[in-house]
């Protein structure tokens, strides 16, 4: 399922991208998203204008169980691979579960693209999900999963925007 988000800013690409990658955004995300349990930054490396990182997430389960069965959080977690090129204003990412069975059945790739309008940063996030590797008679299944992991994505994305510009708002670090 091809996915595209777009998130506009009041401030300019520059800012917007460095908040992005700024040590403290993590924890404020965690402070001020209601729907994410764990944001921690694994691993960065910085080549000139490139920033690579790997960042664990874990948002909140959107379902407790399914029946009878409880759905453990770490369930939904996953490593956001990412490389960002702060020249071409492009951050391309993978998000790879941390639990192999579903890493076995989940991909989600992508990329985000940041552009001046008017001195605003418009962020557009686009990309694919999909379910795979199921057996022939749970394909059906992977069909409405995607759409309701496309809707829970949406969300993220959308109260991420949010936090990120309560982050932008607040005075600069001396």
């Amino acid at each position: 399922m091809h996915f595209q988000f777009t998130h506009r800013f009041r401030a300019p690409v520059e800012k917007v991208q460095k908040a992005m990658l700024d040590d403290g955004f993590p924890a404020f995300l965690l402070q001020h998203h209601p729907k994410m349990m764990e944001a921690v930054v694994q691993s960065r490396e910085d080549k000139g204008n490139v920033v690579t990182r790997k960042v664990r997430y874990r948002p909140r389960p959107i379902i407790e169980s399914i029946g009878p069965k409880k759905i453990p959080p770490e369930y939904l977690a996953f490593i956001e691979e990412s490389t960002f090129d702060l020249d071409r204003k492009r951050l391309e990412f993978r998000n790879v579960p941390t639990v192999s069975g579903v890493a076995r059945h989940l991909s989600n790739r992508g990329t985000m693209t940041f552009r001046d309008v008017n001195g605003e940063c418009e962020r557009v996030t686009s990309g694919e999900l999909e379910i795979t590797n199921l057996p022939f008679l749970l394909r059906p299944l992977g069909a409405i999963a995607e759409r309701i992991i496309h809707g829970e994505a949406h969300k993220l994305l959308d109260q991420e925007a949010k936090v990120l510009e309560q982050f932008l708002a607040q005075p600069p670090k001396e």
